[in-house]
């Protein structure tokens, strides 16, 4: 055995330990300081550090969430875990099963990715034939030319904007507001792994945050936001936005939200588009409304890194050759 396959024997026994205590100092010891925790294949997990890890564990324990180990299966320098998670607050009806695959280096948990599926997170771990890869279900193509309206424009991310990116991240205040899906001080390479990532998804390419726009001031090339774009099926595509701290309040992110919704809509690329927002976040709502979207009920929106599923508001601009009520 590697000295990293020992070390995974060891820590599959300690983390079904810590967790079973709700020991989040025994856990802590386990946990590599560069530990990664995200949803597979993402280049830039919500997680990027051991505080972060630990604080939202700590977030699910204050909130009455508690885990139960169910499996714990050690491979050369992966572990794979299947844990109950139960909400106090859905009475024990809400319990479920995730299974996450811990990757060991110099002793310690250095990478957590979470999994819906124990096949899918067996066959990340080596235990089992990996699942078919589906159909794409999105082909992407980008715009020739950048989308302006003379105030911005949306044009496609470029290998110097990592650099502005990490200007962003290495700031105090400068992602503020959960605008980039970046971790505070976030290095050059998570974010040129960032572009990276959006431009895959441009390529039709395995991307997790991709496609996306970088959203910039018309003919200054820095970049100031971002607007993303997810394939929902049945000609339904999310997009969603942000846009640096420091130039809100200009009406920057209803105006890139709406040049993104219009190419979907008049190139055919979707028939609706929709907005998913927290009810807690009126800003969002104000954007969502000078857009042009139009309120539409709730949908459930779920976070494949952390399990969390979240019921939020959802906003639509429709095609004019489909009614609101095919939307719904």
């Amino acid at each position: 055995m590697t000295e990293n396959s020992d070390a995974a024997q060891l820590i599959a026994e300690r983390v079904s330990q810590a967790l079973a205590a709700a020991d989040l100092t025994a856990y802590a010891h386990l946990l590599h300081p560069d530990v990664r925790w995200g949803a597979p294949g993402d280049p830039s997990p919500p997680c990027q550090n051991r505080a972060q890890v630990l604080a939202w564990y700590q977030g699910g324990r204050d909130a009455g969430t508690r885990a139960r180990v169910v499996e714990t299966v050690a491979a050369g320098d992966k572990v794979l875990v299947g844990v109950e998670v139960i909400r106090a607050d859905e009475g024990g009806a809400g319990q479920h099963t995730r299974w996450q695959v811990l990757t060991i280096r110099d002793g310690l948990i250095a990478d957590i990715r979470g999994y819906d599926q124990r096949a899918d997170a067996a066959a990340s771990a080596g235990l089992g034939p990996a699942p078919p890869v589906p159909d794409a279900a999105t082909g992407w193509l980008a715009p020739a030319a950048p989308l302006t309206n003379g105030e911005i424009e949306l044009r496609l991310p470029v290998a110097a904007d990592a650099a502005t990116l990490h200007g962003h991240a290495s700031g105090p205040d400068g992602l503020e507001g959960g605008w980039l899906p970046l971790a505070a001080g976030a290095g050059l390479a998570s974010c040129e792994t960032l572009v990276a990532d959006w431009l895959a998804g441009w390529q039709n390419l395995p991307s997790q945050n991709g496609p996306a726009f970088a959203v910039q001031q018309a003919a200054q090339p820095r970049l100031i936001g971002q607007v993303w774009l997810a394939d929902r099926g049945d000609q339904v595509v999310e997009l969603g936005y942000g846009i640096a701290p420091a130039h809100r309040r200009r009406g920057y992110a209803a105006r890139a939200a709406r040049l993104a919704a219009e190419w979907l809509l008049s190139t055919g690329r979707a028939g609706v588009v929709e907005l998913r927002i927290g009810q807690d976040d009126v800003a969002s709502q104000r954007v969502a409304a000078a857009a042009g979207f139009a309120p539409a009920g709730t949908v459930q929106s779920y976070v494949p890194g952390t399990g969390q599923t979240f019921t939020d508001l959802r906003f639509i601009l429709v095609s004019a050759s489909r009614s609101p009520r095919d939307a719904t």
